[in-house]
């Protein structure tokens, strides 16, 4: 990769369905230029797809996460698995975890007897297989830029999400964002095609949600991986948690953290982290002591996701 890709690569990271022509003008290169350049991270697997980042809350639903720590199995199987959990269990995020689980999900639903359906279906899939699970209830939780890939110092944007009134919206609003979250750089005329809906009205309900705040951003998925960097996810427990909003200023800008969250269920605050390896985590887990002396205990895991998307 050159300077003109990393140039690409970070507008999509933010900006995921920005237009090529767009993006030309902003990196100073030629349209046709720019196309080829992001078709080849595209075949290289650094992107692996385009999404909508949504505000659930505004759809009526609420995001809950559940781990799972099943028995020993392999790769034919945890791939079954997956499918599973994506085609069946609706998961929005999935993601394999080295401790204390093996797999987690995220789940957006409407009341928690939508997690109870969700729980008897897996215990019927795994059976024994299924060691133990654990609930978490998200109160609040946001993502950011991969700022660390691209010679920044801090963090100057943010997506959050926390409990919000649900917006009304009708069944061809949400098929459409059902096309988004398979594809965010889909034309308006692509939707359209697939949906039999005039392409007029997929572009003004696209604006309406963007206006609501339905759709609050759209992303590109990077491989972090093939960029030669480890995601880590920690858990932070606090002796009290007067200071919550100082860890989260800490977050905000930080150029390593990627997700940070507040949730009932486990700890005080969940950071999630990108870093090139082990003594970079070290480095930043000393200095997140050293600011924030009220810090008991910090859990972490390296984890890998295998499924990143936000409607259920």
């Amino acid at each position: 990769m050159d300077r003109l890709d990393w140039k690409i690569l970070q507008i999509l990271d933010w900006s995921g369905r920005e237009p090529i022509t767009q993006i030309a003008k902003k990196v100073k290169s030629n349209k046709d230029v720019v196309a080829y350049r992001i078709k080849r991270l595209e075949e290289q697997g650094i992107v692996k797809r385009y999404f909508p980042v949504l505000n659930m809350h505004k759809l009526g639903y609420h995001t809950t996460r559940l781990y799972l720590d099943i028995e020993e199995m392999n790769s034919k199987e945890e791939q079954d698995l997956v499918t599973f959990l994506d085609k069946e269990i609706g998961a929005g995020l999935i993601f394999r975890m080295d401790y204390p689980y093996r797999y987690g999900i995220l789940l957006w639903v409407k009341s928690i007897y939508d997690v109870e359906s969700a729980l008897i279906k897996i215990k019927q899939k795994l059976g024994r297989n299924l060691v133990k699970y654990h609930h978490t209830v998200f109160c609040k939780f946001s993502v950011y830029p991969k700022d660390y890939l691209f010679g920044k110092d801090y963090h100057t944007n943010s997506f959050d999400q926390k409990p919000d009134d649900e917006i009304n919206h009708d069944v061809s609003d949400f098929l459409i964002l059902k096309q988004l979250s398979e594809n965010a750089r889909l034309s308006t005329t692509q939707i359209a095609k697939e949906l039999t809906i005039p392409q007029t009205t997929v572009s003004a309900k696209i604006k309406n949600m963007e206006k609501k705040g339905i759709i609050i951003g759209y992303r590109a998925e990077i491989d972090y991986l093939k960029l030669g960097y480890m995601n880590y996810f920690l858990e932070i427990y606090l002796d009290d948690n007067h200071n919550l909003s100082e860890i989260e200023g800490w977050a905000n800008t930080n150029k390593n953290v990627v997700w940070l969250q507040r949730i009932i269920g486990t700890c005080d605050i969940e950071v999630e982290v990108e870093v090139k390896d082990r003594i970079e985590l070290e480095n930043l887990l000393d200095k997140l002591r050293t600011r924030f002396k009220n810090i008991r205990k910090i859990v972490f895991w390296s984890q890998e996701y295998k499924k990143l998307t936000f409607l259920p």
